[in-house]
């Protein structure tokens, strides 16, 4: 088996480890599940992301590297927005929350 599979073998079990974690956990309240929901996106990209630096990396042969350069380019692209998207509306709506149930001294 190539070092790509043996990777790809490792991500999946990650995947299947937050699959079980998630089924244990079982958030009862809207930001507990908004906040696995967060980490389950986040995750999953980061998983991508490391996927096609490995196929970048482990690629063989110069047909095969040039289509795992696009594949590493155009995570470059894609995935940091999306990330920066899924922090920015889990904190935004953290910090709303917080601001509205916080009770004022007078």
């Amino acid at each position: 088996m190539s070092n790509i599979m043996w990777f790809l073998l490792g991500e999946f079990l990650i995947v299947m480890a937050m699959v079980y974690l998630i089924r244990t956990v079982n958030g009862q309240d809207a930001e507990s599940r908004q906040l696995y929901f967060g980490s389950v996106v986040l995750t999953a990209m980061t998983l991508v992301f490391i996927l096609s630096m490995a196929m970048y990396y482990w690629a063989e042969g110069a047909e095969i590297q040039a289509r795992a350069q696009k594949i590493f380019e155009a995570c470059l692209q894609v995935i940091p927005p999306l990330l920066t998207l899924v922090i920015g509306f889990y904190f935004g709506k953290r910090s709303e929350t917080k601001a509205v149930s916080k009770p004022e001294n007078t």
